[in-house]
């Protein structure tokens, strides 16, 4: 294949149009990286995104792409670290390529260099800053814990002095034009840095040039501690509505503002930790983990779902009497304990949605616990008739005693069932919320197993009434 048709054959993402396969033009350049063509190498992906040169390293040997790190030019080897996925800079990231990182991260801005640090082990990135121009504030920001607000803002944040003129502010927006990527709010703020109030670019637009920024400024801006979880800046967004919020020390001095960028970005961490957790893992697990890092932080969670099976087992086995009288009973085990565990994990992912939501004890929890039950019971008993409907079904072509009552014993523990698995299934979160605890960890392996004990007791307990 000649270098030509690997430079203009629409990069990585295009291999398909070309009718080249991405493994081919890997090996291909893979193998003038072996060669020492560097010219070469650089002609064919200097056309290329930042985003195909990533997909060429990732598909590279470790040593091949380290090479080939050091042979870009700085503003390719920006984007591509920009692009590059977290977990896969440690790869790169050893001592033949230490200088490299640090004079990419020179070139960036405090808010761009960040987020790439911050994914890198932590000793490793505070020797990449050192000298850096910036080093004190990037500092500073490594050491803050990941789920806090000041982990998230951008440090350049647009601000007006309380004495100056709304011409003043339009001149320095205009000036720093180049910089500013979005224009939300400006914070106004006093000689210390103090958050006085907030202007608006509807403020600025309507008002005259001469007109004083502390006749028009919005007073008592929406602001969060910088300790503030990153959770309850989310929810707070939501609640008032707002797209960016400043981030303020002790002192109400300001730090840096959370744009709807990082929103989003919190949105997601937020939703991928509460996917982990209601699936029953530690919220920091991720597929590179080795398989020790695995066994940590998945074996708990599976001893914990062991505890209570033991416990369900244990409920079953103290009606060996009613079993050993009524084997039948034992085929409706899975169909109550599936039952109760749907139910409970439906009703608790509404009941965490609605927390995300700023819903608390105080608003309608009562109403919406009420909405639960009943909604629990009318599914419940629509499941009990079709179970009981299938008994009766059943028992033209089987043979097996009292198929009435085997069937009213079904329609009624699993209206129960559903009933109690519904109502746990909206609490608990609740519960887990009053106590300072994430209430995702409600789902999963905690619902399911609880649900499967009381839905068995259930069970049991109406068909010794009813059947036995």
């Amino acid at each position: 294949m000649a270098e030509k048709d690997l430079a203009h054959g629409l990069g990585m993402s295009g291999t398909k149009q070309a009718g080249v396969s991405t493994n081919k033009i890997v090996r291909r350049v893979e193998k003038l990286i072996r060669s020492g063509e560097r010219r070469k190498v650089l002609a064919i992906i200097g056309e290329w995104a930042p985003s195909d040169v990533l997909s060429l390293f990732v598909g590279l040997r470790t040593k091949d792409a380290r090479r080939l790190l050091e042979w870009m030019p700085d503003e390719v080897g920006i984007g591509v670290l920009a692009e590059l996925d977290p977990r896969l800079h440690a790869v790169l990231a050893e001592e033949e390529t230490r200088s490299t990182f640090r004079k990419l991260i020179e070139k960036l801005d405090p808010d761009a260099a960040f987020p790439l640090l911050d994914e890198l082990p932590h000793e490793y990135a505070l020797e990449i800053i050192a000298g850096h121009a910036h080093e004190e504030a990037l500092r500073k920001a490594l050491e803050v814990d990941e789920d806090h607000a000041a982990a998230h803002m951008r440090r350049g944040v647009m601000t007006a002095g309380i004495d100056s003129t709304v011409g003043e502010v339009i001149a320095t927006i205009r000036a720093n034009a180049d910089d500013i990527e979005r224009l939300e709010r400006i914070y106004v703020i006093d000689e210390g840095r103090h958050v006085l109030g907030e202007l608006r670019r509807r403020d600025l637009l309507m008002s005259p040039d001469e007109t004083p920024v502390a006749e028009i400024m919005r007073a008592d801006p929406v602001v969060v501690a910088a300790d503030t979880d990153q959770e309850d800046v989310l929810r707070l967004a939501k609640k008032r509505r707002i797209h960016s919020i400043a981030v303020v020390d002790a002192d109400r001095r300001l730090l840096g503002s959370i744009t709807p960028r990082e929103l989003r970005q919190i949105a997601v961490e937020e939703a991928e930790e509460d996917m982990l957790l209601m699936g029953g893992l530690h919220p920091d697990a991720t597929e590179f983990d080795g398989p020790l890092k695995i066994v940590a932080r998945r074996l708990p969670w599976i001893l914990g779902g062991l505890i209570g099976a033991s416990v369900a087992a244990s409920v079953i086995g103290s009606y060996e009497e009613a079993l050993t009288e009524a084997a039948i009973l034992a085929s409706f085990i899975p169909v109550v304990m599936a039952t109760a565990g749907n139910v409970g994990i439906q009703a608790s992912t509404m009941s965490i949605q609605a927390l995300g939501h700023g819903v608390t004890w105080r608003g309608d929890f009562l109403p919406r616990l009420g909405r639960e039950l009943l909604a629990s019971v009318m599914n419940g008993a629509i499941v009990g008739l079709v179970v009981a409907m299938l008994v009766l079904l059943a028992s033209a072509f089987v043979d097996f005693a009292n198929p009435a009552q085997l069937a009213l014993t079904c329609l009624i523990s699993i209206t129960l069932v559903t009933m109690v698995a519904g109502s746990f299934g909206a609490l608990i979160p609740f519960a887990l919320r009053a106590f300072k605890l994430d209430p995702a960890v409600a789902t999963g392996i905690f619902i399911t197993t609880s649900n499967d004990v009381f839905g068995v007791l259930i069970f049991f307990t109406i068909a010794s009434v009813f059947y036995l």
